[in-house]
């Protein structure tokens, strides 16, 4: 088997199982959201203790900790975001929703990164957002906090993404994905406290399932980005869109309409583009970038830029 054929299917696999982790919190019943964001921000700190017990103080020393923290705000306040709309919409459209991630990275990457942004970035990130209004279609739908939630869920994975590009420049994934942990732990155990109460065993075991699958999809994602570029793997991972519409319709009797497919086609279109775009834009830098002394930094970057992503996403991501 390749390198480039086992990166696919590691990239299928882990659409899957960021599938898998919002079809366990649509499933969830008589929990407060809190107790499961809790979970979520306990699972990622979980993740990263195998790292804490071999090289706790290496673990934790960073040179950009202010930075470290507000990612990890972001994290915990776009988890809850994440939630409430996977809770409450259609699988198939609250996935939709969340990929317009990548278009708020197009609209933010000029003020925050200070990134020159062409016309033809900003036409399909406008084609993206007539997407998301396909499938709202404001006075056909009621535009509910389910559907804002999606969309602020989406513009904070973006800022996360961005966040994490900046901290990637010296910061490893580990150190990263810890303070998210401890963040969004911090953050919300205060919350989550008043209403923790014994859940009962299913849905204890659909709150653990909550805290591993968002680590372990990054930790496969990461791994697959370590044998092809992401700009290679990005449209795979648009098959999260697939399983969404399966399981909302096997499990939770959801049917997509028209005006989805249409939104759908649009938004992932639009999305493609940016990111062959941005394929085509470092192809076309400096051949000194390339055989620069500082090469062996090189390897990590990959990995660190796919920490963007997770929660956070997005999820896309991030979630």
């Amino acid at each position: 088997m390749t390198a480039m054929t086992r990166a696919a299917l590691l990239s299928v696999f882990s659409a899957l199982l960021f599938n898998l982790e919002t079809v366990v919190v649509k499933a969830i019943e008589g929990v407060p959201l809190a107790t499961i964001v809790l979970a979520r921000a306990l699972g990622q700190l979980a993740w990263t203790v195998p790292s804490f017990l071999r090289d706790p103080v290496g673990l934790m020393r960073t040179g950009q900790l202010r930075l470290n923290l507000l990612r990890g705000a972001m994290s915990g306040i776009s988890w809850y975001a994440y939630f409430i709309s996977f809770a409450a919409l259609p699988l198939a459209t609250a996935t939709v929703l969340s990929f317009t991630s990548v278009l708020f990275v197009t609209a933010l990457a000029g003020p925050v990164l200070g990134e020159r942004v062409r016309w033809r970035r900003w036409t399909a990130t406008l084609v993206g957002f007539l997407g998301v209004l396909a499938i709202v279609r404001p006075g056909a739908v009621e535009v509910g906090w389910p559907v804002a939630a999606a969309i602020g869920s989406a513009f904070l994975g973006a800022a996360i993404m961005l966040t994490t590009k900046m901290l990637a420049r010296s910061e490893r994934t580990p150190t990263i994905m810890f303070y998210i942990g401890v963040v969004t732990t911090v953050m919300t155990l205060p919350v989550a406290l008043p209403g923790l109460a014994w859940p009962g065993w299913w849905n204890l075991g659909l709150l653990v399932l909550t805290g591993l699958c968002g680590p372990f999809a990054m930790h496969v994602w990461i791994t697959a980005l370590r044998l092809a570029d992401a700009s290679v793997l990005a449209p795979i991972s648009y098959v999260r869109l697939i399983f969404a519409a399966a399981f909302g319709v096997l499990l939770f009797n959801e049917v997509p309409d028209a005006w989805l497919g249409l939104g759908a086609a649009l938004i992932v279109g639009s999305a493609l583009y940016i990111t062959h775009r941005e394929a085509q834009v470092a192809q076309r830098r400096p051949a000194t970038l390339v055989a620069a002394p500082a090469l062996p930094a090189q390897p990590a970057k990959p990995e660190a830029d796919s920490a963007a992503s997770s929660g956070d996403g997005s999820r896309p991501k991030s979630r």
